[in-house]
C-alpha cells in the first residue's frame, strides 16, 4: 500500500506536518509550545527497533520511561531515517515521569530488513536510575538481555553502571548515583 502513496507523498507529508499536533501530540501539550531557554537544546533521541512491544518491555516496563503516545509513525519520519517505501513503521514517544514530553522517540519498522548490528556501537544511551542495581540486573537478564558489566566507580564521583545491549543492538548504559544522605 505505501508503494501506491509513494505518488502523493509530499501531499501526505504536508497534511502530516499540519495534524502532528493534533494526533501525535493529542493531550501532551496544552498550549503553544514551550521554547527552549538554552541554544542548542536536545528535544528527544529517536531510534529504529525492529519490535515495539518488545523494546516497550524494556524502555517503559523495566526502566520505568511512560508512554505519551504511540501511533504509525509519519511520511516525515519514514523520510529521515530514509525507511523503505514498503516498510510499516509507527512511532512512541516516551518520557521520564518527571520530564517533558517524549524524551525519547522509538520508530518500529517492519516489513524490510534493518542494517546488521556493528562491531563498534556508534552511540549510547545513558540513562539515570534510582532502583537497587541487583534488581535492575535481574530484570534484565529475565528480558534475555546480556550484561556487558556492572562498575562500582569511585571517580571522578561514586556510581554503580550496568552496561547492555538492548534487543536491536542499542548500547545502555544505565547510572546510579549514591543517594544524598
Amino acid at each position: 500500500m505505501k508503494k501506491s502513496l509513494a505518488l502523493f507523498q509530499p501531499i501526505l507529508i504536508g497534511l502530516t506536518i499540519l495534524a502532528a499536533p493534533i494526533v501525535t501530540y493529542a493531550g501532551a501539550h496544552t498550549g503553544p509550545p514551550k521554547l527552549a531557554s538554552v541554544d542548542p537544546y536536545i528535544h528527544r533521541t529517536n531510534f529504529v527497533v525492529a519490535d515495539m512491544d518488545r523494546a516497550l518491555r524494556l524502555y517503559r516496563d523495566i526502566l520505568g520511561f511512560e508512554v505519551n503516545s504511540l501511533g504509525p509513525a509519519s511520511p516525515l519520519m519514514d523520510n529521515i531515517f530514509e525507511i523503505p517505501a514498503e516498510a510499516d513503521t509507527r512511532i512512541a514517544f516516551l518520557s521520564s515521569t518527571e520530564g517533558g514530553f517524549g524524551n525519547i522517540g522509538i520508530t518500529e519498522v517492519k516489513g524490510v530488513d534493518l542494517p546488521p548490528a556493528q562491531n563498534m556501537f556508534p552511540t549510547v544511551f545513558i540513562i539515570e536510575i534510582q532502583r537497587e542495581i541487583d534488581d535492575m540486573v535481574a530484570q534484565l537478564k529475565a528480558e534475555g538481555l546480556e550484561i556487558k558489566g556492572v562498575y562500582d566507580l569511585k571517580e571522578p564521583l561514586p556510581r554503580v553502571e550496568i552496561v547492555f545491549t538492548d534487543h536491536d543492538g542499542h548500547r545502555v548504559l544505565l547510572m546510579r548515583l549514591p543517594r544524598p544522605e
